[in-house]
């Protein structure tokens, strides 16, 4: 059995990072980069406030934007949708230390959005 490479993050331990200023997708080694792996389309129609895009056939942009050592939460549509698991299988097969897999994505990100607001 193979042993995953990445860790999943929880709904909570996200929305704690993005309220305690954690994000900073621009910073090569501090803070959080938080990145949608969809089309730049998917992107462009809904997103995680904050987040940046780096589609997934594009995985070269993340040796060129972060250190080895920098937290990278990557996400894509949905639990059924697995494209941020490949993406950050292969972010931690390349070396990157502190990838997390918010395997719910965005469907699971505006349900919870909406539980808030019930």
């Amino acid at each position: 059995m193979q042993t995953a490479l990445h860790t999943p993050i929880s709904h909570k331990m996200l929305e704690e990072k993005l309220k305690m200023d954690q994000l900073n997708n621009h910073d090569e080694r501090k803070g959080t980069a938080v990145v949608n792996v969809l089309s730049p389309e998917a992107f462009n129609k809904d997103h995680i406030p904050g987040s940046i895009n780096i589609p997934q056939n594009d995985i070269e942009q993340f040796d060129k934007r972060f250190k080895k050592d920098k937290e990278i939460v990557v996400y894509c549509a949905s639990k059924e949708c697995d494209a941020s698991t490949k993406v950050a299988e292969q972010l931690a097969a390349k070396g990157f230390t502190q990838v997390r897999d918010y395997e719910p994505g965005m469907k699971g990100w505006n349900d919870a959005k909406k539980n808030e607001g019930s």
